[in-house]
């Protein structure tokens, strides 16, 4: 698994756009357009959205403070078991839903760009997306089962952190508090929305010590890279891996399948 030196926080610059092959975009890329049109997007491909159950928290203006102090709390030996047992839900989830669907081997690129449905929207669903969808439910639930092992109390699985657009400070929001917004028809306030998969903290998602998100590239022999958000979008031009650490406080790292924890 490839290691790397443990710093204090740095919110990291742009990294390249993603690679113009449809089949490059990754398994996980329908998931992402989801999570981003809550208010219409309550399935894809027949999957329940998934919302976060945390509380609504105020994330302060120096988070950045406290996330770095709250790192030197994670020792060593933590952080290597976390991120092993993270890996092995990528690679199980990968290899299960391989089986499932294609008898263990992998899809060709041809296969990757296959419409094999339409989504709430009536936008077409890829095999990549298809998978990565089921290969991410899967690995969620076993970062769940995992960590609640490891780090009872110290964990969070899809939080979603939403900046106040009157106040420009980060908060999490509850899915009741999603539920409401959308109720009342204010669900286009949670554009911009970021739900990393993954928040190992101290005690609550606001206290943040690092940040994990799983990739699932449909052609195995390279490693998805960073969403970079489109034109028109509240984070035009940024990556998924600037704003996690921008709004979270602590850095963030990909989980794949084959290739474990990248930057």
């Amino acid at each position: 698994m490839p290691r790397r030196p443990w710093m204090a926080l740095v919110v990291s610059g742009l990294v390249a756009g993603c690679a113009a092959r449809p089949e490059r975009y990754g398994f996980d890329s329908a998931t992402s357009a989801c999570r981003q049109n809550p208010a219409v997007c309550a399935r894809m491909a027949g999957e329940e959205a998934v919302l976060p159950g945390t509380r609504a928290l105020r994330v302060a203006a120096s988070i950045g403070t406290a996330g770095d102090a709250a790192l030197r709390l994670l020792k060593a030996e933590e952080r290597d078991a976390i991120e092993e047992a993270l890996a092995r839900c990528a690679e199980d989830a990968r290899s299960t839903i391989l089986v499932e669907r294609f008898g263990g081997r992998n899809p060709t690129s041809e296969e990757c760009r296959e419409e094999v449905g339409r989504d709430a929207q009536g936008q077409p669903v890829t095999w990549a997306m298809k998978l990565g969808i089921e290969m991410h439910r899967m690995a969620l639930d076993c970062a769940r089962r995992e960590l609640s092992k490891q780090r009872p109390g110290g964990f969070s699985v899809e939080p979603r952190y939403h900046r106040d657009p009157r106040t420009q400070t980060w908060e999490t929001l509850s899915d009741k508090a999603v539920q409401a917004l959308v109720q009342q028809g204010r669900g286009s306030e949670l554009k911009g929305s970021l739900i990393p998969d993954v928040v190992i903290h101290a005690g609550s998602p606001h206290q943040a010590l690092v940040v994990y998100d799983f990739k699932f590239p449909c052609l195995g022999d390279d490693p998805s890279k960073w969403r970079v958000y489109p034109r028109g979008h509240p984070h035009a031009g940024r990556t998924q891996k600037f704003m996690y650490e921008l709004a979270v406080g602590a850095r963030a790292f990909r989980i794949i399948p084959r290739w474990g924890v990248l930057p």
